[in-house]
């Protein structure tokens, strides 16, 4: 059986955590098994582990976020759930990466190769939701409005630069932006159930 991957891609304060949330509590009520990578930076940064993030993050910092999110993706990519929902993403770290003040040709490098592996994995449908800063920014410990269209940009110059195919998600409404997604993945769930029964 395949395995279906949503990822959510967009700049800070987009709405993927909202969005995530909102899914979660909803697969779990109707008892639907998920793996789900969630927003994990702001814990890192309350622990201390990192610093500055966002556009202003050392290399030290962009790397321990790298490492963390590939960790991530290697362990659900390889779970026993059908579905795994992310709202963190390989294609947001590159874009982060390529954008810092400090970047180097490592950490990019280190980046693009993350990216062309995660989409490289077999038996894996993805389905990437782009989110783009169509709603007010909020600011918080983490994210810098300052960076929000810098890495908006650098996001879809990734997605044509790599050939992946995206939904952008258009509504401001969040209960619209919802039941886009949710009648997106429940029409692949039911498409990997036929064709695990042929």
């Amino acid at each position: 059986m395949g395995k279906i991957a949503v990822l959510f891609t967009g700049a800070g304060s987009t709405g993927k955590t909202t969005l995530l949330k909102i899914i979660k509590e909803q697969f779990e009520k109707a008892d639907i098994h998920c793996s789900y990578i969630t927003e994990f930076v702001r814990d890192l940064v309350r622990q201390g582990i990192i610093g500055e993030v966002d556009i202003n993050a050392t290399n030290h910092n962009q790397v321990v976020i790298t490492s963390e999110l590939m960790c991530q993706y290697w362990e659900k990519l390889q779970d026993d759930n059908t579905l795994l929902i992310a709202e963190r993403t390989p294609i947001c770290t590159l874009a982060y990466s390529r954008n810092r003040k400090d970047s180097t040709e490592y950490v990019n490098k280190l980046n693009e190769r993350f990216l062309k592996n995660v989409f490289n994995y077999k038996d894996v449908k993805f389905i990437v939701f782009y989110f783009p800063p169509i709603i007010p920014f909020q600011k918080d410990m983490v994210r810098a409005e300052e960076g929000r269209s810098i890495i908006d940009e650098e996001i879809l110059k990734i997605l044509e630069e790599f050939n992946i195919e995206y939904i952008p998600l258009l509504k401001t409404d969040l209960d619209r932006r919802v039941v886009e997604v949710l009648t997106i993945i429940n029409d692949e769930l039911k498409n990997i159930q036929v064709t695990s029964r042929t």
